[in-house]
């Protein structure tokens, strides 16, 4: 899903690995620039476009980055595909984004992996799991603010399980809900403090561990879940990681699935002029990426009409954006006059002197 957003780029050369962990593989098609979901089953890499894209599943090169194979399903509808995942007998996909939190049509539709793999001529069909939030009643359309928005999926045993991006408070709700058809609904079983937009998950068989991915204002970040349960996320190891890319690739990371215990992909859509990409990801030795979360920052007053104040340790740089994502303001001041800007809501980002680390709030202008 098209996200406004304020994009870093790093000091490191392209075509590297970063941070030993991140590495670039390749970059996407032009027909595939808006890739969302991503899954590896049977040697193969699929993706797929997001909203308005069609309804299709794409096999890729994860050398070459090439569409090998295009698959159509016949009775289904893209109105914003978001994750995949699958199980022994099913690959579910997942059409749930719900960027203006006003959709009252949330499915995921579940296709047999013996008619992908067998169909004579790349078409299939589906059946569909419908359902609704039992949290969620006012559905008046809130864009960028909106709790009910979801961009990651993943399977275990009988349950789906379904990670949200919360635009309100850049945490993570987690939904569960049977993976048969039918309408359904669900009710949130945990949440986690994701510090961002969750826009990926995987689950892990081999190595018992759950990865989201999902970005900032600042940086793409994995979160890993080990040692948890199922419907208690949050009592387990919760480790979180930036994985900075490559200058010009797009920072709005949507898609992950893994390879082995410590191996993943990841796939970046396209984002203004930056490109999209697909990516190795190695676990096996996460170093010096770790994030400590967002400092404290403090702005006052809030809501305000001419000035802002800054309380904020080591202060290097405020950043103001509107929410289309285009830079409207910067400053190394403790006092920032927004007077010429006009009425509204705004993105306020403080970062430190090393560049970082970050603290992101809402900030209104009357």
């Amino acid at each position: 899903m098209r996200l406004a957003g304020t994009l870093l780029l790093m000091t490191v050369l392209p075509l590297m690995v970063y941070g030993q962990e991140l590495i670039f593989l390749t970059t996407l098609q032009e027909s595939i620039k808006e890739t969302s979901g991503l899954v590896y089953f049977d040697q193969k890499l699929i993706t797929f476009n997001d909203s308005g894209g069609k309804p299709e599943l794409y096999e890729i090169d994860s050398i070459s980055g090439e569409i090998i194979r295009t698959v159509v399903i016949s009775n289904a509808t893209n109105v914003d595909w978001e994750d995949i995942c699958f199980d022994s007998t099913y690959l579910y996909i997942g059409d749930f984004g719900n960027n203006m939190g006003s959709r009252t049509d949330l499915k995921i539709y579940r296709l047999l992996l013996s008619s992908y793999l067998t169909t004579a001529n790349d078409t299939v069909t589906v059946d569909t799991i419908q359902f609704h939030y039992s949290d969620q009643t006012d559905f008046t359309p809130a864009q960028f603010s909106t709790n009910f928005d979801a961009e990651a999926l993943i399977s275990s045993k009988d349950s789906l399980y379904i990670f949200t991006k919360n635009w309100g408070n850049s945490w993570t709700n987690i939904y569960a809900l049977p993976n048969t058809p039918g309408t359904y609904e669900i009710s949130k079983v945990d949440s986690i403090n994701s510090q961002g937009l969750v826009t990926g998950a995987t689950y892990n068989s081999v190595s018992n561990t759950i990865l989201l991915l999902g970005y900032t204002f600042v940086s793409p970040f994995i979160i890993e879940l080990s040692n948890f349960t199922f419907n208690d996320f949050s009592s387990g190891t919760i480790k979180r990681y930036l994985i900075p890319p490559p200058p010009d690739y797009s920072i709005q990371m949507e898609g992950i699935t893994s390879l082995s215990q410590h191996q993943y992909y990841i796939s970046a859509e396209e984002f203004s002029s930056l490109s999209s990409a697909l990516y190795r990801l190695n676990t096996d030795h996460f170093t010096g990426l770790e994030s400590h979360g967002e400092i404290a920052g403090n702005i006052y007053p809030n809501p305000t009409s001419d000035f802002i104040h800054i309380k904020y340790d080591d202060l290097s740089m405020v950043e103001i954006y509107d929410l289309n994502g285009v830079l409207q303001k910067i400053s190394s001041d403790e006092q920032v006059y927004i007077s010429d800007l006009r009425k509204g809501v705004y993105i306020i980002l403080i970062n430190n002197s090393r560049g970082d680390r970050s603290a992101r709030n809402k900030l209104i202008i009357e």
